[in-house]
């Protein structure tokens, strides 16, 4: 079960993905360390249009800075295409975990802040 971060007509904006800037970061909270966290882009038009990338919390009952690089795809998922527009975004944590799975309904993540990186010095403020 993921969260969208976004209206269902999608961002404001689409995201600016280009050669070299195919990255976006999120302030996530777990409740463990070793937690697959999965984030998506799509076309909110167009759901068939995605790319989907993953992370893997360290940090146990505390905030980190997770980097999703959409260069590297999740397996079975489809490429960034840089000619596509992405401008819905969900997250999903323990991907690879029913929810039942070992008690893990119970557990809490939180997010909090959503950043795209699209050259060293600048960002936007996703969400």
């Amino acid at each position: 079960q993921g969260t969208t971060l976004s209206t269902p007509a999608g961002l404001a904006s689409a995201i600016p993905f280009a050669q070299g800037a195919t990255t976006i970061s999120a302030v996530v909270y777990s409740p463990d360390s070793g937690i697959q966290v999965r984030l998506k882009v799509e076309d909110a038009a167009n759901g068939q249009i995605s790319a989907e990338t993953e992370a893997t919390t360290t940090v146990a009952n505390g905030w980190q800075t997770l980097v999703f690089d959409f260069a590297n795809p999740a397996a079975n998922t489809a490429a960034l295409n840089f000619a596509n527009t992405y401008n819905k975004v969900t997250i999903f944590y323990d991907f690879f975990n029913n929810p039942t799975k070992d008690n893990r309904n119970h557990l809490t993540w939180r997010f909090e802040q959503l950043l795209f990186q699209f050259h060293e010095l600048s960002e936007i403020h996703l969400f």
